[in-house]
């Protein structure tokens, strides 16, 4: 692939994110498109696992330091439901840490459980899963499907 297709590629899967994250979501496979596989390099890069299981610990090391006492934040998190799953989020975070192999849908279920205020039990005091289950239900997705995405396909 030429230096410009190439910066072509990166350029549009920067643009289309969204709809990347959503086909990748949806079963879509991650060889179908070079947007696609390209993405999906993106999501399971270790640079992003790092990222992701930062996050995860920060969450509870918020929980940690603020206790009970009144929550200053903009962003409120469920902080009963935190600590409930506190071994669960770490053993997450320890998983992406760790060197075995994660599918790109996974990391997006993870992403999920760390950004949607609507359906993620970490912020929505009325989810109907625990953080627990959620955990569960995030780490069975991230070991699913991990079949080795070619790192020469589609090269960029």
């Amino acid at each position: 692939m030429s230096a410009g297709a190439q910066l072509g590629l990166r350029l549009r899967v920067r643009a289309t994110r969204g709809r990347l994250d959503r086909q990748i979501v949806a079963g879509c496979p991650c060889d179908a498109t070079p947007a696609l596989a390209r993405r999906a390099r993106q999501l399971i890069d270790p640079r992003t696992r790092r990222r992701l299981a930062r996050n995860l610990r920060s969450t509870v090391e918020y929980v940690d330091q603020i206790g009970s006492g009144p929550n200053f934040s903009a962003v409120v998190i469920e902080r009963g439901a935190v600590r409930e799953g506190r071994e669960s989020i770490l053993g997450l975070a320890e998983r992406l840490e760790g060197t075995d192999p994660v599918s790109p849908r996974g990391i997006l279920c993870v992403l999920t459980l760390l950004t949607d205020g609507c359906e993620s039990p970490l912020f929505n005091p009325h989810c109907k899963r625990t953080v627990i289950d959620a955990v569960w239900e995030v780490a069975d997705v991230l070991g699913a499907e991990t079949h080795t995405i070619e790192i020469d396909a589609f090269a960029g």
